[in-house]
């Protein structure tokens, strides 16, 4: 009867410490497996192009046709390359899209339709000068000109609070701005998450994501990323995979370094002979070439898309209206092109 009682009592004892440490061992599966579904979450996304005029639901069912998921908005403010100021408000000139006004109405429609929406600030410089070169010549210029940016970009971290948005992008191809100025990044970045408390990235452009000072302050390593991959005329898809061998292994080390999943904030390919050679130029250069763009899009998906670092993207780009593209356009749009049932294909199959 004297053992009888000893193994109860150690029975009991061992069931309560079981019963001690089963909660917590749920929640830690509980908070491994969320870890784990935020990884695999991939941004089927669209960069979805400020319209002049106000637009309406069926340019959201449009995003949605090509299961697309998400969609990033982009505002922008106005100045001059190498001078300390930003005009970014009430202006009358501006599209409709590219102002707060017409951003909230997107964010709006875009939620009604279960897409998930980054804002991603631009700045405009001289008719097109690239924002990356801006520098200004004074520190009372420099100071100004963060002053304004501040408040500029605060006008769309209280929209992407107040909207409950998955997460926002504090800037985009300020590639001198971002190196020489850390210490003002810093601050801007705890600014931000006062009132926003979402995933924060910055758009990096492609040559220079490895020089931004403030990636550990962030969530995402934002890259718009235009890497040149073949110096041919209408290279294959088989070809461009092999190209972004090397530059997925730099991304994965950068990634794991940092220790947060790559995004491509801007990526896509004109319809073009040598699509795939300097992808950022905009120009009206170089003949028609449906299949090429189709080729170079497919391959980002076969040879990127899966990787686990990898948080996703948002094609470059996507007018609300529908007619734009087509057989006859060399531009980066996809829309009534090849390249449109390729994107639908593949963003189907990374649901």
């Amino acid at each position: 009867m004297k053992d009888l009682h000893y193994f109860a009592g150690y029975f009991i004892t061992k069931m309560k410490r079981i019963f001690t440490i089963l909660p917590l061992c749920l929640l830690l599966f509980s908070c491994t497996s969320q870890s784990q579904e935020e990884v695999h979450f991939k941004f089927n996304g669209l960069s979805f192009v400020g319209n002049p005029k106000p637009v309406g639901e069926e340019s959201f069912s449009k995003v949605t046709d090509i299961n697309a998921n998400a969609i990033t908005l982009m505002p922008f403010a106005y100045g001059n390359s190498n001078k300390g100021s930003l005009t970014y408000e009430n202006l009358d000139w501006q599209w409709w899209g590219e102002s707060p006004e017409g951003v909230e109405s997107c964010i709006q429609q875009a939620k009604q339709k279960d897409l998930k929406v980054i804002v991603k600030p631009q700045i405009w410089f001289n008719s097109g000068t690239f924002t990356g070169h801006h520098r200004c010549e004074t520190d009372a210029d420099w100071k100004s000109f963060e002053e304004d940016y501040t408040r500029f970009i605060m006008i769309y971290a209280e929209l992407s609070a107040k909207y409950d948005l998955p997460a926002f992008c504090i800037g985009t191809e300020l590639c001198t701005f971002a190196e020489t100025r850390p210490e003002y990044w810093k601050g801007l970045i705890q600014e931000i998450r006062s009132v926003y408390k979402g995933k924060l990235t910055y758009a990096a452009n492609w040559d220079s994501y490895t020089r931004v000072p403030f990636w550990g302050e962030l969530d995402y390593v934002g890259i718009d990323a235009y890497f040149p991959l073949s110096e041919a005329k209408s290279p294959v898809k088989e070809d461009l995979i092999e190209a972004w061998d090397p530059i997925c292994g730099q991304l994965e080390a950068f990634s794991n370094r940092i220790g947060i999943q790559v995004i491509f904030m801007e990526w896509g390919y004109r319809s073009t002979d040598y699509c795939a050679k300097t992808p950022w130029e905009t120009g009206e250069g170089n003949a028609v070439n449906l299949n090429s763009q189709a080729q170079a899009i497919a391959a980002v998906f076969e040879g990127v898309w899966h990787k686990p670092w990898f948080a996703g993207g948002f094609i470059w780009k996507w007018f609300p209206n529908g007619s734009r593209g087509g057989s006859d356009d060399n531009r980066f749009t996809p829309q009534n092109k090849p390249a449109e049932k390729v994107i639908s294909k593949y963003f189907e199959q990374f649901k």
